[in-house]
């Protein structure tokens, strides 16, 4: 008798370690698009945080009746110091003028402030309702 693997068993290795790589592969990628997802989250809280302290300064930018919005470009948040150039995960900038962050009055005395982050070179652009 012959010490040693069939072919069989030599198949049936090989399938299960491509198995085991594809779930690897897949988990990792899915671990990559989360925390991609995850930095550019980050980065629209930061724009959100630099347009209420921009806003604070310029208080008469702000839209004045009930239901009324206004924008804040990223561009004018760069150069007033606000908040530094926001960077893709490519380490790209991100479009300072397609950026932008939107604040509406909804009551007297309180504001709504959505962030709408483009970062072209990442393909990366903030979904509707986020």
């Amino acid at each position: 008798m012959s010490k040693g693997f069939t072919l069989i068993e030599m198949l049936a290795s090989i399938l299960i370690i491509g198995i085991l790589v594809t779930i690897v592969l897949i988990s990792a990628n899915n671990l990559i698009k989360t925390s991609n997802l995850e930095y550019y989250n980050t980065s629209e809280k930061m724009m959100i945080l630099a347009s209420k302290d921009y806003f604070a300064d310029y208080r008469s930018y702000l839209p004045k009746e009930v239901g009324e919005k206004t924008r804040v470009l990223l561009s004018a948040l760069v150069i007033e110091e606000y908040i530094d150039m926001i960077k893709d995960v490519n380490d790209n900038d991100c479009d300072t003028t397609k950026s932008y962050v939107e604040v509406e009055k909804t009551s007297n005395d309180e504001y709504l402030y959505k962030a709408h982050l483009v970062c072209d070179k990442a393909d990366y652009e903030t979904k509707d309702g986020e």
